[in-house]
């Protein structure tokens, strides 16, 4: 017979037994959540727009018009890279066929699909926004953006950019960020959407010049210069740069010049004027840098004062060195330009002032003093009021 203890012992077994058997194993800890990379930002983008374009099989012929950085309206190693993801995504999208961004593309397609490309504080971090919009109708119809991380992403311009005499950003590149940032059902940007034609036409002579074919890029850019919407800047500037490529030094002053007039009718010309890092009076040395700057003050006085407007010469710098630093450096870039400019043309002494903003105004905003930051370290002119 079993005593009261062992009976205790015995029961208290059984109980914890029981709780035992019938308690439920832990679940398994999540798998933890992989941050999208480039191809799958561009991956999720298509799916979303499949699912926003609706159940229903419609078929729709659409072009891309390259992937920009959002700062600076430049195409750049990044963008090239999600362009190059994102066609064969979308083309995977039941309905969608998707033709080369030319004149012959654009002239058969009803849809146009823009991105913007930004980076984010964290290092290999981005933001990839997309929309689809009807040419017909002037509506975006789809719009989608993902977060991607993705080390050693190429920042750097592409050369077009990166050899372009003054920021390629007028109202045209704001039309193209204005519609990619614009939601489903809304309007697009009617002016970029009007224009649709002109920039498969400045894109195809843009990858012909990328490509080093002269000639191919010079006639692209002779054919948007005739065009009423083609008065644009990256227009001239294609003529600038192709004209200095084939060595037509003659064609090259006039495209700048008409760069100059264009920039100063719309009050938007920031010039790449680069200077030696921490020197306010020696241009960066170079023959395709500085070698042409006496080009360019040459037309830049000359159609400042046919214009018979004042300006504001407005110095820049890139975020590298202090605050103060800058701010002085600024300034001080500025006056040199404006003694140059004064020096070609003397009546302009009564017309330029001079200031500077340091690094406040950056695009960029890197600090590293090369190629990639080269529009943070530019001189604007600005019209102002004569009587102030």
């Amino acid at each position: 017979m079993r005593s009261a203890h062992q009976a205790a012992r015995s029961f208290v077994f059984v109980v914890i037994a029981t709780v035992l058997g019938c308690s439920k194993p832990p679940k398994p800890a999540p798998a933890p959540v992989r941050d999208l990379d480039a191809k799958g930002a561009a991956q999720q983008i298509a799916r979303d727009f499949e699912t926003q374009l609706g159940v229903a099989v419609t078929a729709r012929t659409v072009v891309i018009d390259p992937i920009r950085d959002r700062a600076s309206s430049q195409q750049t190693g990044v963008s090239v890279r999600l362009e190059s993801d994102l066609s064969p995504a979308l083309a995977a999208v039941k309905g969608i066929t998707v033709l080369p961004f030319d004149s012959t593309g654009a002239s058969k397609a009803r849809y146009v699909v823009t991105g913007i490309v930004a980076p984010l504080e964290e290092p290999d971090h981005y933001t990839l926004t997309v929309a689809l919009s009807d040419r017909q109708s002037g509506l975006v119809v789809a719009q989608s953006a993902a977060r991607f991380t993705e080390a050693g992403l190429d920042r750097k311009p592409t050369r077009f950019f990166v050899e372009s005499p003054v920021l390629v950003q007028d109202r045209s590149s704001v039309g193209y960020t204005k519609t990619t940032e614009t939601p489903a059902g809304r309007a697009a940007d009617a002016l970029y959407i009007s224009q649709v034609e002109t920039s498969a036409l400045l894109a195809d002579a843009l990858a012909a010049y990328n490509a080093e074919k002269w000639q191919r890029a010079l006639a692209g850019y002779t054919a948007a210069a005739k065009r009423t919407d083609g008065q644009q800047l990256r227009t001239f500037n294609g003529l600038y740069l192709t004209n200095v490529r084939l060595g037509n030094t003659a064609g090259a002053e006039q495209a700048f010049g008409k760069i100059v007039q264009l920039g100063l009718e719309t009050n938007n010309l920031a010039v790449k004027l680069l200077f030696r890092p921490g020197s306010a009076t020696e241009f960066w040395p170079g023959r395709d840098y500085s070698g042409v700057y006496p080009i360019w003050i040459r037309q830049l006085a000359r159609a400042m004062q046919a214009s018979g407007h004042c300006l504001n010469v407005v110095g820049h710098t890139s975020r590298s060195g202090s605050e103060a630093l800058n701010d002085r450096l600024s300034l001080q870039r500025a006056e040199t330009v404006k003694r140059l400019l004064e020096g070609e043309v003397r009546a302009l002494n009564t017309r330029l002032r001079a200031s500077g903003v340091g690094y406040r105004e950056n695009i960029i905003g890197t600090g590293t003093d090369d190629e990639r930051d080269a529009i943070d370290r530019r001189v604007e002119f600005k019209v102002v009021d004569c009587q102030r």
